[in-house]
């Protein structure tokens, strides 16, 4: 299994193999396959034996039935008085207005009902079934009968006739076996059409007279239509000719010794060569030459199974080429095109994971990425040509010198490549003196460019390289170019960030059963005491941990790159709990954190719009807690996004206002209508006058910016009597309320509105 994933070439052929056999149960190619097998028919041409003989009666040349019964009694007769072995009526035979006409035909049937047979229509959901008219039960009673039935397909032609027809209770033995003269256990023949069917005996009723009696003596006779009125099928190569005609092509074909087929032996074989070939051949020259081998044993088998009059079914094979052949043109144009970042040539992150997944770079390697910062800023005033040279320069720093170590670049602001590690390699330390090399200034143009970088590595091993890819992206990010430059994964302490690979697992499978909930935290209103809102917080119970912190399974899923479908859940089980208690009369604000990283494009807005249309939610009673602020690079564009999801009515909150992941500048640059003063301050204000500085100040500010002002982490009352004092609008914490499930939030809103609700007078 560890070879098949790693050698992309056996797993296209695999893949190819699938498909082909799936397309091949289905016979979508069947029409491919008629276009083979007509084909075939011209290569070869070969006589019919001409011991079967085909007699024409041309029923317009007969003004009545009577003159065509008369007719063909005397042509039984002079068969008959031929000695022929066999003779067959494959034609109806009508009753004709004359009594003595019809009794002299039914006693020369009766007289040789030993060798004469008649035909009938025994499948009637068989093409052309309805075309073909029956005998008289007149001059059948007491005849043997044999089936005439054959299917066409949707061009008219005959690939198979059935030993034997049954339908409806009745079974007779067909036509073409019937006249063969050979004891076959076969179930079906499949007419060779390499006979040509020029080479069959063909004589008019008429000029039988003419033909001597010793040439049919001991022959099969098969009499049948021609001639306008007869019903015609088509034979590749050879037109149209009458349906009787079918029949002794497949009883030359049963006497001949050929019509058979193996549908599914030859794709098994070329599928077989052609997995074995991809797992073996390594070298380009032997692996072209095998392909070649490969197509021409098909075109043998082509030409060798029309010679011997073999029937197989060539889609397949066909497929499974053409199929391998695709999958590894498109690798190729991967290769060259997708692989490959047009500005720097360099490759990009997909080919990174390519080369993992192939094996270049084995589990001992760490993933490292390197963020360039402010590099838009920096892009913005330069010129077009000289942005690649910097990019180039950067990219063969990382490498340092060494030609064996591929740098793949996303695109934008990240580089990452493996390091192979040592047992005296100290990651860390390499990384802060790769990064003292590589953020020298580079000359570029006539002016000299700063470079700003933090790495990010993950040195993680059994997990998919799309995860530690991510979290390296994520450790980059997390880096800081002050006091954190590099942020290897692997070194974070155990003080609640640790890195946690049986919780990552188990992190993983909840978001794949949707086991992350969310818990209401009720928001009051500090002049009034009445709840106004509540905060949405996401909660995982862990069935062997327990409950697990926000901070930590939230800094995970970051890591791992499941952010947005964390948020995504969260969303849709926030939208869904206020439409609830909106179904129930009650309108309360729900506020939903949304992390700032998360608003570098449009997905976070498209997020939003998508599911307000899902949910009866007034847009006005939703708000936006939007964390770590701090980390917006690009206020531009998040400004954008902001805009986006605010012209739907939703506000924004800055949370944790006052620290470091939110501070005046995210404030001054985003358009916020909210904000939340963190709990570091609130839990303090009994305490200390210069928390209660601070957050008096917070307030005041957000009313003279006409902003809302909300307090996390009441925990006792005389925090939340200072906060009301001070003109805090909105308050919460564990004074308050703990977090509620939805059924007791709600609970608590009928309780508040029924204290509210006017007594009725009584008598």
């Amino acid at each position: 299994m560890r070879k098949l994933t790693s050698n992309i070439r056996l797993r296209h052929a695999v893949i190819a193999t699938l498909v082909a056999f799936v397309v091949g149960l289905v016979t979508l190619l069947r029409p491919l396959d008629i276009g083979v097998w007509t084909t075939q028919s011209k290569f070869f041409d070969h006589s019919a034996s001409g011991d079967i003989v085909f007699v024409e009666m041309d029923g317009s040349k007969f003004p009545s039935n009577s003159e065509q019964n008369d007719q063909l009694a005397e042509v039984l007769g002079r068969l008959a008085d031929s000695n022929a072995e066999t003779i067959v009526v494959d034609l109806p035979i009508k009753l004709s207005r004359s009594d003595r006409t019809n009794d002299d035909l039914r006693s020369v049937l009766q007289a040789n009902r030993n060798r004469v047979l008649l035909t009938r229509t025994v499948r009637s959901d068989f093409h052309d079934s309805e075309t073909y008219s029956e005998t008289d039960p007149f001059f059948t009673r007491g005849m043997p009968q044999v089936s005439r039935d054959y299917q066409t397909d949707f061009l008219g032609f005959v690939w198979d006739i059935g030993a034997r027809q049954s339908w409806d209770g009745a079974e007779l033995e067909s036509l073409s076996f019937a006249i063969a003269g050979e004891d076959t256990s076969r179930s079906f023949v499949l007419p060779d059409y390499t006979i040509d069917p020029a080479t069959i005996p063909r004589i008019s009723a008429l000029d039988l007279k003419r033909i001597p009696a010793t040439d049919l003596r001991g022959k099969t006779v098969v009499i049948g239509e021609a001639g306008p009125n007869s019903v015609l099928v088509k034979v590749p190569d050879a037109g149209i000719v009458p349906s009787s005609v079918i029949h002794i092509i497949g009883a030359e074909t049963l006497k001949r010794g050929t019509g058979y087929t193996a549908p599914w032996i030859v794709f098994a074989l070329f599928a077989i060569a052609l997995i074995a070939g991809a797992a073996k051949f390594k070298k380009d020259r032997a692996r072209r030459l095998f392909y070649c081998s490969w197509v021409a044993a098909l075109l043998v088998v082509f030409v060798l199974s029309a010679k011997f009059g073999i029937r197989i079914t060539f889609s397949e094979p066909a497929l499974l080429g053409a199929w391998y052949a695709m999958l590894r043109a498109i690798a190729r144009y991967k290769r060259r095109h997708v692989y490959i970042d047009n500005r720097t040539k360099l490759p990009n992150f997909a080919a990174l994971q390519r080369d993992v997944e192939n094996g270049d770079h084995g589990p001992s390697h760490a993933i490292v990425v390197a963020k360039i910062a402010r590099l838009d800023a920096m892009f913005a005033n330069l010129p077009q040509g000289e942005r690649a040279g910097y990019l180039r320069q950067i990219a063969s720093r990382l490498a340092l010198g060494d030609s064996g170590t591929a740098i793949y670049y996303d695109g934008g602001k990240y580089f990452a490549f493996a390091l192979k590690k040592t047992p005296d390699l100290d990651l860390q330390a390499h990384l802060e003196g790769l990064r003292a090399v590589a953020s020298q200034s580079i000359a570029t143009g006539d002016r000299a460019l700063d470079v700003s970088l933090t790495f990010g590595a993950d040195e993680g091993t059994g997990k998919p390289i799309a995860s530690r890819l991510s979290s390296a992206i994520a450790a980059a990010d997390q880096a800081r170019e002050a006091y954190r430059p590099v942020f290897v994964i692997s070194e974070l302490e155990e003080n609640g960030d640790t890195w946690d690979y049986s919780l990552q697992a188990r992190l993983e499978t909840a978001l794949s059963e949707d086991r992350i909930s969310i818990k209401l935290q009720p928001q009051v209103d500090l002049r009034t005491g009445m709840i106004e809102g509540a905060e949405a917080l996401a909660r995982w119970v862990d069935e062997e941990r327990g409950e697990i912190s926000p901070a930590r399974f939230i800094l995970q899923c970051e890591r791992a790159g499941r952010l947005d479908e964390l948020t995504k859940r969260v969303v849709l089980k926030s939208l869904r709990a206020a439409s609830m208690l909106g179904e129930h009369g009650h309108q309360p604000k729900i506020s939903i954190n949304v992390s700032a990283i998360q608003f570098v494009d449009n997905r976070i807005a498209d997020l939003f719009e998508e599911n307000l249309r899902k949910f009866e939610v007034d847009p006005a009673s939703l708000a936006i807690e939007v964390t770590e602020t701090a980390r917006i690079e690009d206020f531009r564009s998040a400004r954008d996004v902001f805009e986006e999801i605010r012209r739907t009515g939703i506000r924004f909150s800055m949370d944790d206002f006052g620290v470091e992941s939110a501070n005046l500048e995210a404030l001054f640059e985003l358009p916020f209508d909210e904000i939340k003063i963190d709990q570091m301050f609130v839990r303090q204000l009994a305490s200390s006058s210069r928390a209660r500085a601070i957050v008096s100040n917070v307030v005041r500010m957000a009313e003279e910016s006409e902003m809302h002002s909300v307090a996390e982490g009441i925990e006792d009352a005389e925090s939340y009597r200072l906060l009301r004092e001070m003109g805090c609008r909105t308050g919460q914490g564990f004074y308050i309320s703990r977090p509620l499930h939805l059924v007791e939030f709600r609970e608590i809103l009928v309780l508040q509105n029924d204290s509210l609700r006017p007594k009725i007078q009584q008598g």
